[in-house]
């Protein structure tokens, strides 16, 4: 029968390697900002590009893990209804914040209108112009633009905004039945960019992302709809695993800093009076 013989460092010996195990352990927890603590962000599809760009500075910076779901502003409000389980909500329209805030989830006095927007009307790059300039807004009512994509506009704060300008302009019962509806905003783009839709109605932001639409006119901010991105902090009566870096973050965002990789993408930050309220 053979005995097993276990070979033991020095006492001295092990401490150096657990407390040089805990060095590199704690050294790469700086690195990349990831501590377990999972914060959950549920954005606007508009708001993706910003978000991703910023996402790995404040896991450095800060002991989060940033966990992103994008989609539509309609259909992220009855996900978070529903499951309960995102830590902060930056919607595309107050609409879809109030029926949050309805269910009870909105932490009371995190709620704050972060940035705006701008409406464009674009068309396929690859495809000769269907408008005369200077761009008038009758001209959507042409019967060359078969198909106008927008978002969709029960839905989607971005269709919800694109029908009231038409609405505003007296087109819309002259479009309405040539209206191609998208889940969101990013397939509205896709739409016009394909040439499945001959001219559309999307966020400015979006907009410029595109190599295959271009823009045709911009709608002045004067004259479309108020555009609100607002900003809350979630919990409701169980409340959230980590309120704290919940909190920190959303206060974060609305700082010079945060609102950085949303102004470079052309997003445009409310007036600090009116982010306030």
């Amino acid at each position: 029968m053979f005995a097993i013989v276990r070979r033991t460092r020095p006492a001295w010996l092990a401490c150096v390697v657990v407390a040089s195990s805990c060095s590199r352990a704690a050294d790469s927890t700086a690195a990349t900002g990831a501590a377990g603590v999972e914060l959950v962000v549920y954005a606007a599809t508009s708001t993706r590009d910003a978000f991703q760009a910023l996402e790995a500075d404040y896991e450095r910076s800060h002991a989060v893990d940033l966990v992103f779901n994008f989609g539509s502003s309609g259909d992220l409000a009855k996900q978070i209804v529903a499951a309960r389980k995102a830590d902060v909500f930056l919607s595309a329209g107050e609409k879809e914040l109030d029926e949050v805030a309805a269910a009870g989830l909105v932490i009371e006095g995190t709620r704050r209108p972060l940035l705006t927007n701008q409406l464009v009307v674009i068309e396929p790059s690859a495809l000769e112009s269907l408008f005369t300039e200077p761009f008038e807004p009758a001209q959507l009512a042409d019967a060359r633009v078969e198909h106008l994509s927008l978002a969709h506009t029960e839905t989607v704060p971005a269709g919800r905004y694109a029908k009231a300008w038409l609405e505003k302009i007296g087109v819309w019962p002259q479009v309405a039945s040539r209206v191609v509806p998208g889940v969101d905003v990013r397939a509205a783009l896709a739409a016009v960019e394909s040439g499945a839709a001959r001219a559309g109605l999307v966020y400015r932001t979006d907009a410029a992302l595109s190599k295959r639409a271009r823009i045709v006119f911009a709608v002045p901010l004067a004259q479309g709809p108020r555009i609100v991105y607002p900003l809350a902090v979630l919990g409701g009566p169980a409340g959230r695993p980590h309120e704290a870096e919940a909190l920190a973050f959303a206060a974060w965002l609305a700082t010079s800093d945060g609102l950085a990789s949303f102004e470079a993408r052309g997003f445009l930050p409310l007036a600090a009076s009116e982010r306030a309220k």
